[in-house]
């Protein structure tokens, strides 16, 4: 009989000893779960993206789990204007960026440890009111850019083919691509600079497209890194190009039919996503920015004030194994 109740009185120990266990048991669990999001959240990389073409392959790479299959965290971020993505940058919200050369040349400037990785494709478009008929028309019309990215530097360009100057046209600022429609729309400017989806939007509205750049051709499109990433993530860097090369070749074979949700996430309307439709875009291995394309950049962005120094592209790139030459 006593052997009995010190055999009870063991067991009863084990399982008060067993119960006591086992809060400790879940907090060292927890404290390890904690430790792994802690881990998979420093190591995330934040690419803030624009609302443009350019920021296609990414939500491609996205939806199809790409940045999955090469092993990266990676977290889209949308901004509507070059202004909030610098601030995105600013605050350390994100750490990459799909960017224009001309806006870089900013983001270096005030995130000295910022630096350009590679081009993107993508491209700008003049869209103006059916009445006026070819860029000439345009001559002392309202025109609506962001004064911040490359979309008055395109005008530049699209307007010196025409012998007209910036001087020879009334620029107003509007950050915003969907604003710029709709003030389009509504005549309180003649024409505007916008991107894809924004060019089809606009073209189902009544929008004449009096020019447009080729996609095919480097037009500034550009994604830039903290040096903070590219120096203690390199692994994760290349495999971001590793799945945007996924992405755009799904592309190129797919065309643009299979997109038309992340189109809208863009902010193309649904008419504009079916307009893109029969786009036949060819998306472009990324490539290190060339020299005489960065310094132009610079020299405008110098002439336009949103500079006061020009660095040379040297400073300012990271040299990648993922990206072509």
């Amino acid at each position: 009989m006593t052997r009995v109740i010190k055999k009870l009185g063991l067991i009863f120990a084990a399982l008060l000893l067993l119960v006591g266990s086992l809060p400790l048991l879940n907090i060292q669990q927890a404290k390890a779960a904690d430790s792994s999001d802690q881990t998979q959240a420093s190591n995330t990389i934040k690419i803030g993206t624009t609302q443009s073409v350019a920021s296609l392959p990414f939500y491609v790479a996205q939806d199809k789990k790409y940045f999955q299959t090469h092993s990266v965290n990676v977290e889209l971020q949308q901004f509507k204007s070059a202004s909030k993505l610098d601030d995105a940058i600013k605050d350390g919200t994100v750490n990459a960026a799909v960017t224009d050369l001309v806006n870089f040349t900013q983001i270096a400037k005030k995130n000295k440890s910022w630096r350009v990785a590679g081009t993107l494709t993508g491209y700008n478009g003049l869209i103006a009111n059916k009445k006026y008929k070819n860029v000439k028309s345009l001559k002392h019309k309202t025109i609506a850019v962001d004064k911040k990215d490359g979309s008055k530097y395109y005008l530049k360009q699209v307007l010196a083919k025409n012998d007209l100057k910036l001087s020879d046209v009334k620029i107003k600022n509007v950050a915003e691509q969907g604003t710029r429609v709709k003030d389009l729309k509504k005549k309180k400017v003649a024409a505007a600079v916008v991107a894809d989806p924004f060019i089809s939007n606009a073209k189902h509205n009544g929008a004449k497209v009096l020019n447009k750049q080729k996609a095919s051709n480097k037009n500034g499109d550009v994604i830039a890194f903290s040096n903070d990433v590219t120096t203690k993530q390199v692994s994760g860097v290349n495999n971001i190009f590793n799945s945007y090369d996924d992405a755009r070749k799904e592309l190129n074979k797919q065309g643009l039919t299979f997109t038309d949700m992340l189109l809208l996430q863009l902010g193309a309307t649904r008419n504009g996503a079916v307009k893109m439709n029969n786009l036949d875009i060819h998306f472009a291995k990324s490539h290190r920015v060339k020299k005489s394309d960065y310094n132009k950049a610079t020299k405008y962005a110098k002439s336009q004030k949103l500079i006061k120094t020009r660095n040379s592209l040297r400073m300012v790139e990271v040299k990648l194994d993922k990206v072509h030459k």
